[in-house]
């Protein structure tokens, strides 16, 4: 007896040694993992909100030129942000490869014809600028003798000589990471000469079936200029009886040579009903050249037409029952009249 229970109790306490070293177990590992918890769960440092911005006035330069001339003209140049930034300005060449006229800076040698950066100079092309401070860049250029007629077209690019953030860091390290603009000012330079000037409507599509608005109109002009273009012009929309319903503009946007425009339309009405005709009249160049195209589209409810249809053939289907059970009563009521008759007749000739 004496000897199952001092067995009894070691049992006892090796358990409670076991539930104690458990428990100390845990507790360790909670402590080193509430560091852990703070660690992952703080908010990103300041610096990954640095944020650097600037604007270029005007965004856009058009410069008529004849071969040989030496034009001169300045962009102004402002950093936004509240630190100061060190910058280099330099031409480049662009062309466009989308329908929304983005432009994309390449080398000469890829925008060939329309090239015009080797005409320019910027002074000065490297500055440092206090923050919200300007600066006006001056641009020279010289046209070739030989510059075909026509649009040549570069742009003033300016990007960061580089970017320090609070702290000392460098952007786009990783420690410290930042968002920095880079900006320009697209030039047009519009060579004097005789030019081509022609365009042509590749895209007028309407969906050509809708149950109800609001309606789109998409449209694509594809410029095969020497020189970028402008359409200035409207869709008008007129419904089966000839009458206008709505006129929608288009966009005034640059073509540049051998780029298409997509532009889009919407009519926002909602219900509509019948055929209508959609025609596109725009007038392009410096004369004032005309493109057009017509689409028709169809606005009806064939859903709810389908419905009502139903509706109505159930309906005939429910009165043409009516009236023939009213038929089959009428005519047993007959048949039972003559049967009576019959049977009268039988009795008298008795």
């Amino acid at each position: 007896m004496e000897k199952t229970a001092r067995g009894k109790t070691q049992d006892l306490k090796l358990k409670t040694r076991k539930f104690k070293r458990g428990l100390y177990l845990i507790s360790l590992t909670g402590l080193l993992l509430i560091p852990l918890f703070f660690v992952l769960c703080s908010p990103p440092k300041s610096v990954a909100q640095f944020i650097r911005s600037f604007t270029t006035i005007p965004p856009r330069l058009e410069i008529a030129v004849k071969p040989g001339e030496f034009v001169e003209q300045t962009v102004k140049f402002r950093n936004e942000s509240d630190s100061a930034v060190s910058m280099i300005a330099l031409p480049q060449d662009f062309i466009v490869m989308d329908t929304k006229g983005t432009p994309i800076f390449v080398s000469e040698a890829v925008s060939g014809r329309w090239a015009a950066a080797s005409w320019m100079s910027l002074k000065p092309d490297r500055f440092s600028l206090g923050p919200k401070q300007s600066i006006v860049v001056e641009l020279k250029a010289n046209i070739p003798e030989d510059a075909l007629p026509g649009g040549h077209y570069a742009g003033i690019l300016f990007q960061p000589a580089e970017v320090t953030l609070p702290g000392g860091m460098m952007a786009g390290t990783e420690a410290g990471m930042g968002i920095v603009q880079t900006v320009g000012t697209l030039v047009y330079f519009n060579v004097a000469g005789p030019i081509t000037e022609r365009a042509i409507v590749k895209l007028f599509d309407v969906p050509f079936l809708q149950e109800f608005g609001p309606i789109t109109f998409n449209t694509e002009i594809l410029n095969n200029s020497d020189i970028h273009i402008q359409p200035q012009g409207e869709i008008k929309v007129t419904n089966m009886l000839g009458r206008l319903s709505t006129t929608l503009p288009l966009d005034e946007r640059n073509i540049f040579p051998n780029a298409i425009f997509a532009y889009t339309n919407t009519w926002e009405a909602k219900y509509l009903l019948g055929r209508y005709r959609a025609d596109l009249l725009t007038t392009y160049g410096s004369t004032g050249q005309v493109l057009q195209a017509t689409a028709y589209f169809w606005v009806f409810p064939v859903k709810i037409a389908l419905v009502v249809l139903l509706a109505v053939v159930i309906i005939i289907l429910i009165i043409v029952l009516i009236v023939k059970k009213k038929k089959e009563e009428k005519l047993e009521e007959e048949i039972e009249e003559l049967e009576e008759e019959v049977e009268e007749a039988k009795e008298k000739s008795k």
